[in-house]
């Protein structure tokens, strides 16, 4: 088992715009060698909080392609940090799923 890490800026921000929108939500799940930011079961969905520089695209790219074959479940990142743009970003890539 992995020890949770503090949670960043944006992973605050992110929580509490899933939670206004109405979302449940787990933090911090592993899922084989991953360790996902957040899982809406509900929404079939893996959330990443990636922040305005993102991560490496390669790298992010094998991620997802073996956490949906471990998991079944989509995967989005977020990118922005601020809360109303935050909560527009997961409204706008969720419909897109």
């Amino acid at each position: 088992m992995l020890i949770p890490k503090a949670f960043t800026e944006q992973e605050e921000i992110v929580a509490v715009c899933l939670s206004e929108l109405g979302f449940r939500y787990e933090r911090q799940v592993e899922i084989g060698k991953y360790t996902v930011d957040f899982l809406i079961p509900d929404e079939n969905l893996i959330l990443e909080a990636d922040g305005p520089y993102g991560h490496l695209k390669k790298r992010d790219k094998k991620r997802d392609e073996d956490l949906r074959g471990l998991s079944g479940y989509n995967i989005i990142h977020i990118l922005g940090h601020e809360k109303e743009l935050v909560k527009l970003e997961i409204m706008e890539k969720m419909w897109l799923v």
